[in-house]
């Protein structure tokens, strides 16, 4: 199916979501301006539009995942194989909660997909979905948005306090560590940008000079 939104002399890629600019001010003259993003729109039970986020939960095999088989279980202990995601996958299902309380998303939808065979890696199955209010959910899990908001503040005060330049954020596979890394400025920079850049200063000399 052709996506709706894409005009016939539209050229690149377009993106596979609505992206919400929203601003908080932080304090001490500190403002945070976060691209969110959005998956779909629902008419809620008054006429008003609901915004909602969606995600997958893939299956894996049984066997090998706490034993809890979706399409057994999942009509009659839904819970039990949302818990067990969470046992699984708690990171990942935090990162999306937050992603869509940000976003000031509606509801959350999960959907639990499976493979059609499980040897067959190109056709899946939704089983069922199942949907939360992100704060909600986020209680749910023991999610503290105070807490992550205090790891975002406490990460730019220590940025905040470093000369002016680029840095990178990299946290340690094995321990809870985040290290903090002072990088070139053209790095990840690819050449035709390098070139772009090296034009507009060119441009910005010459002007300067005159």
């Amino acid at each position: 199916m052709e996506n709706p939104f894409v005009d016939a002399d539209e050229e690149g890629e377009v993106a596979s979501v609505a992206y919400r600019y929203r601003k908080w001010d932080l304090g001490n003259n500190i403002v945070l301006v976060c691209r969110c993003e959005l998956d779909a729109a629902q008419q809620g039970s008054n006429n008003e539009v609901q915004f909602v986020n969606l995600k997958a939960l893939n299956e894996w095999d049984s066997r090998h995942s706490g034993g809890v088989d979706w399409r057994q279980k999942l009509d009659i202990q839904r819970g039990a194989c949302l818990a067990n995601e969470l046992k699984n996958n708690a990171c990942k299902l935090a990162k999306w909660t937050i992603q869509s309380v940000l976003a000031g998303a509606d509801n959350l939808r999960f959907g639990y997909v499976t493979r059609y065979t499980v040897k067959d890696s190109s056709r899946h199955v939704i089983l069922g979905t199942q949907q939360f209010k992100p704060i909600e959910f986020g209680s749910q899990i023991s999610l503290n948005m105070d807490n992550a908001w205090g790891v975002v503040r406490c990460i730019l005060d220590l940025i905040m306090a470093q000369e002016d330049g680029k840095y990178l954020i990299v946290k340690d596979p094995n321990k809870q560590l985040l290290r903090l890394y002072d990088i070139p400025d053209n790095t990840f920079e690819s050449e035709e940008e390098s070139e772009d850049s090296e034009e507009d200063n060119d441009g910005l000399d010459s002007s300067l000079r005159a």
